[in-house]
């Protein structure tokens, strides 16, 4: 039973360790809901049953900003979405979340960071453009309260999940 538990245990490690963490930013499924068996016999990958491997490596920073994602975006809170970035593999899959913290805002003004999906209309990097106008996962940024008058801006600091590259994005909020 030892000989057989082994091998067992560390293909497994070897398969999470090998997968970078692009299902990371949901929380894995439990044994019940995701069976070891179909973990290692199924059709998904070892920890996500909707994961496949992608034919090249590499993760793509995608983004959108200002009037385009006025679209379909999908993440709660209140107030318009006026900034998004996410990472996606060269299969669109969506990456771990990028970490979004708003350096300064107008005053009076509320933004919050919130979880979500949205349609990528640009790249701060990566292997690929192949998910530019797809759906990809990760945070959003929403604006609410008065904009002042004449307009303002946002200043956010972007840090991208395994490389830790970081960069400070202004967004132009129009006044009234």
């Amino acid at each position: 039973m030892k000989r057989m538990m082994r091998p067992a245990l560390s293909a497994l490690l070897l398969a999470a360790s090998a997968l970078p963490a692009f299902a990371g930013s949901d929380i894995p499924p439990t044994l019940e809901q995701y069976p070891l068996r179909d973990r290692f016999f199924g059709p998904g990958g070892a920890v996500f049953p909707n994961y496949s491997m992608p034919s090249e490596g590499g993760l793509s920073y995608m983004i959108a900003a200002g009037p385009t994602l006025a679209g379909p975006t999908k993440a709660g809170g209140p107030g318009v979405a006026i900034f998004a970035a996410g990472t996606a593999d060269f299969n669109c899959q969506t990456g771990q979340r990028p970490t979004i913290k708003v350096i300064s805002a107008p005053a009076g003004a509320k933004v919050s960071v919130s979880p979500g999906t949205f349609v990528a209309t640009g790249i701060d990097g990566g292997a690929t453009t192949k998910c530019l106008g797809q759906p990809v996962g990760g945070a959003i940024v929403r604006y609410a309260g008065r904009p002042p008058r004449g307009g303002g801006a946002v200043t956010l600091r972007v840090t991208y999940p395994y490389l830790g590259a970081w960069y400070d994005h202004v967004v132009h909020v129009p006044g009234n």
